[in-house]
């Protein structure tokens, strides 16, 4: 991303902006769009949530309306003079507040399309409108991105455009440090992401609910850190835009710090743990917030270098990035986007992971599903084709779906177990991603 800033400086001195329409304003869009106001040569022209009446209070209280700002609620008029109005107040430099997902991905003031809703069923939704109205995509929503977004990208790119889990989160880090070693010529053994609290499969947003005020987090976003569904989201992100595949169903997740990493994240024959390599994987200590590559060389020259640099004496070796900004660092994969048509992070092609679904609990016929960080289910990582053999349904369909049979605690979750409605964006596009790549 070398020379981004002089490009946003340039636009910015042009009288230009790159502009942006934001979805979500919980947790992750608020920080974004505290962020973006900093940056020059960017801004967010509008704003979607489920309810537009509450943009301006959520945003009011974080000090984050500059100027004048219009309400425009789908069902308020006809659509082509909610269209109208809105194209008058992006011209007039009025953040446009929606709850209109259509309509925020089709002004033309909008360059780029930003999803921070967390919720595979909007992540889909928000995709394909941005795609239909020609607009970038750019995702915080790396739960959607494991469930569809193959084909996201996919059809993305068909039209001529980009689709990217934004950087910052851990998937983006680590592509950072893969780049890196693959196009020096390094053998990657394993890459992965800190976990930086104890992993605890039963929890759920009462047992975590002070831990979460402590934090000041969402209980249910708290949930799925510590219960490892979103490790295991994030490193199927990962594995899905590279090809490095889990070593085990759920990965190791052993306790290492980061001066073990090398030595842990080795294969068996080395000492490690690894049955086969390259593998994606996290481990539970010092490591977090930072995101790790393993990786090796057989160039004696190299090794020597290394060895002269303080790398250790081999036979692996350490890149290790001690942090990640989260949705701070979002704006510059937007920047990417809009100068070079480039991704940070997008699926290869087919999917090589999968995040399958597990019962945190004993659970019955007739009981409906919640939502990820919730109390019913966690997510595993698991290969795609393995996945597939064995009808485990993918954790970003489950929300809101029925039993159909008993289901004991720890049990995966197949298909056959559950009725999921057949008629949103997320099931249609998962259909089509499946009868894409088999």
């Amino acid at each position: 991303m070398l020379g981004i800033n002089t490009r946003l400086n340039q636009l910015a001195q042009q009288g230009r902006s790159i502009n942006i329409a934001l979805a979500g304003i919980g947790q992750m869009g608020i920080s974004l769009l505290s962020q973006i106001k900093d940056v020059q040569g960017m801004k967010v022209v509008a704003v979607a949530n489920r309810h537009a009446e509450s943009i301006s209070r959520r945003l009011g209280q974080h000090d984050l309306i500059e100027g004048k700002s219009e309400v425009i609620s789908a069902g308020s008029m006809a659509p082509d003079k909610m269209k109208a109005q809105a194209e008058l107040a992006a011209k007039e430099n009025r953040m446009v507040f929606t709850d209109s997902l259509e309509l925020l991905t089709s002004l033309d003031q909008v360059d780029i399309v930003m999803d921070a809703t967390g919720s595979p069923e909007a992540g889909a939704a928000i995709s394909m409108a941005a795609i239909e109205n020609k607009k970038h995509m750019v995702s915080l929503n790396v739960e959607a991105d494991v469930t569809v977004g193959p084909m996201i990208k996919k059809l993305a790119n068909k039209k001529g455009l980009v689709y990217t889990i934004g950087a910052g989160d851990e998937p983006g880090a680590l592509k950072e440090l893969y780049d890196f070693a693959t196009a020096l010529g390094f053998t990657v053994v394993a890459a992965g992401k800190g976990k930086n609290n104890p992993l605890d499969r039963s929890a759920n947003p009462t047992t975590l609910a002070d831990y979460s005020k402590m934090k000041g987090a969402n209980p249910r976003m708290m949930t799925s850190f510590v219960d490892g569904t979103k490790s295991m989201e994030e490193m199927a992100c990962f594995s899905n835009a590279t090809g490095i595949l889990p070593d085990v169903r759920g990965m190791h997740g052993p306790q290492a710090n980061v001066d073990q990493l090398t030595k842990i994240f080795a294969s068996r024959q080395q000492g490690g743990i690894l049955n086969r390599v390259p593998a994606v994987d996290f481990a539970i200590g010092d490591v977090a917030p930072g995101v790790f590559l393993v990786y090796t060389t057989t160039n004696q020259v190299l090794k020597d270098e290394l060895k002269y640099l303080l790398f250790g004496d081999g036979p692996n070796y350490l890149l290790y990035r001690p942090y990640h900004l989260a949705s701070m660092e979002v704006p510059l994969s937007a920047a990417l986007a809009y100068f070079y048509q480039q991704p940070t992070i997008t699926p290869l092609g087919a999917p090589r992971s999968q995040v399958i679904t597990v019962a945190k609990k004993d659970l019955a016929k007739g009981e409906f599903i919640d939502s990820i960080g919730g109390y019913t289910v966690y997510g595993l990582i698991e290969e795609y084709h393995r996945a597939r053999s064995q009808d485990l349904i993918p954790l970003g369909m489950v929300e809101g779906a029925e039993l159909t049979v008993d289901v004991a605690k720890g049990q995966p979750i197949t298909s056959k177990m559950v009725n999921i409605d057949e008629h949103t964006p997320l099931y249609k596009l998962r259909k089509m991603q499946e009868q894409t790549y088999g």
